[in-house]
């Protein structure tokens, strides 16, 4: 169990990284281009990954889960880009705190992984602690910042499509996926999105955003490398440990995360509703790992 909690806490502090590197590529390219260029970026890394690991196999038996997982990366990963773009990383972020929920009870109902009244308690507090950041963030009173925001409708509809995706990556694993699944699960991403904009005319703001990517030497491919570690440690990680509970430490861990990179990086107000709310989903994750 320590090696796969050891999994889960680097799956946590790299996909933290990785956001606030995709937060700053998308003030600066547009972020429907992103959806495409990130895992085609991301391809070069993972496949040395794969190849250094073990190529291993696709058996047909992976091949449905995985595309599955393909299509509802791509909803996910544009809300989020727009949601990044929008709306302040610590408002949007916690959003994601509802994934680990739904992820969990999916793996409960599909797949048996009950969690334990420990972790149950601990999601539960993560979640908590998210709302009251969603009410500490200054941008309208109570509920009402979530409700009224663009950015965190976005974030919202990314939660949803991902508390699925990170299921079927399981399934698809255990159904004999090897390290090549990786690879071939950005390729299809960054294809399947880039397919549908070069057939809605919008070739020029690939190449606009591809030419935006080449003038960020370092910020670009520090950034296809974060998330190409993120995806393939998640994908360890997933060989060796329930979903819900990676997806409870990931999500916790980085919404606390966000608030710190939030106000180093970003210059965005921190308040003590804002630190309750980091109290509540460190106590909540660490709930979560010792239960």
């Amino acid at each position: 169990m320590s090696f796969a909690l050891a999994l889960t806490l680097l799956t946590a502090l790299s996909w933290a990284l990785f956001d606030v590197a995709r937060k700053r590529l998308a003030l600066a390219v547009s972020p429907v281009a992103l959806t495409v260029w990130l895992p085609l970026g991301q391809l070069p890394f993972l496949t040395l990954w794969a190849f250094w690991v073990g190529p291993g196999s696709l058996p047909p038996a992976s091949l449905l889960p995985m595309a599955a997982s393909m299509a509802l990366n791509v909803l996910g990963l544009l809300g989020f880009m727009q949601a990044v773009r929008w709306s302040p990383l610590s408002l949007t972020i916690p959003l994601l705190s509802f994934t680990p929920v739904a992820t969990s009870l999916l793996a409960w109902a599909f797949r048996g992984q009950t969690p334990s009244l420990a972790q149950i308690g601990g999601a539960a507090l993560v979640v908590a602690g998210a709302v009251a950041l969603g009410l500490g963030s200054g941008l309208g009173q109570g509920l009402g910042a979530f409700l009224k925001d663009r950015g965190v409708r976005r974030m919202a509809g990314a939660a949803l499509a991902w508390s699925v995706t990170a299921v079927l990556d399981q399934v698809a694993l255990e159904r004999g996926a090897g390290a090549l699944y990786a690879p071939a699960l950005s390729l299809g991403v960054g294809v399947m999105l880039g397919s549908v904009m070069l057939l809605r005319g919008q070739a020029l703001v690939l190449k606009g955003a591809l030419v935006q990517l080449r003038n960020l030497p370092l910020l670009a491919p520090a950034t296809f490398a974060l998330g190409a570690v993120a995806l393939a440690v998640q994908l360890e990680a997933l060989r060796h440990a329930p979903v819900g509970f990676i997806e409870t430490v990931k999500r916790g861990t980085g919404m606390a995360a966000a608030i710190l990179f939030g106000r180093l990086v970003f210059h965005e107000p921190v308040n003590p509703a804002k630190l309750a709310a980091v109290a509540l989903m460190t106590t909540g994750v660490a709930l979560v790992v010792l239960g």
